[in-house]
């Protein structure tokens, strides 16, 4: 279960359609390349002791420990901005569990849309869920022509966690 009491080993966040995972700890980055694979490694451009890991996957199986897990709100912006949303959600890795928890903060507006329906879905769980976290890359063209993308982040809740034996690193 993540809770007050977990000892969180990770931080995940969503970039050029790929999970981008820091961590202080040697033995998180590599259980994470183990279990995922690694794309071409990044200087991590933070604090010197971070390690950041590309896992292969663009879907991860997490385990998300019920709706209060799932937290958004919105920025304060400056001024003569629109505030933007803050989407926080702790989970630990399903192919890991005793790893330790991750957080995940994102300003997504696709994924703050979505957590009603994610905490309604947590909710029916009752418990602790297995979920599917994805990163897609979205390309569109604006009106001058110049083609964007951006990474959006997503979680669909697969069903009660029961199995946790299978799932341990």
């Amino acid at each position: 279960m993540t809770n007050r009491t977990t000892t969180f080993v990770g931080r995940f966040r969503c970039g050029q359609g790929a999970w981008h995972v820091s961590t202080e700890s040697a033995e998180v980055a590599s259980v994470i390349r183990r279990l995922f694979g690694e794309q071409s490694p990044i200087q991590s451009k933070g604090a010197s002791d971070q390690l950041e890991v590309l896992p292969q996957s663009s879907s991860l199986p997490v385990v998300i420990s019920g709706p209060e897990c799932v937290r958004a709100g919105l920025l304060t912006a400056a001024p003569h901005y629109e505030p933007g949303p803050s989407v926080r959600v702790t989970f630990r890795l399903a192919d890991a569990y005793d790893l330790g928890g991750f957080r995940l903060s994102s300003s997504s507006w696709d994924l703050a849309e979505s957590v009603p329906a994610l905490r309604s879905a947590l909710a029916d769980t009752s418990g602790d869920a297995l979920c599917e976290l994805t990163a897609e890359t979205v390309e569109f063209t604006t009106r001058d022509g110049a083609t964007l993308s951006y990474c959006r982040p997503s979680i669909k809740v697969v069903g009660p966690w029961r199995d946790s034996d299978r799932y341990t690193a």
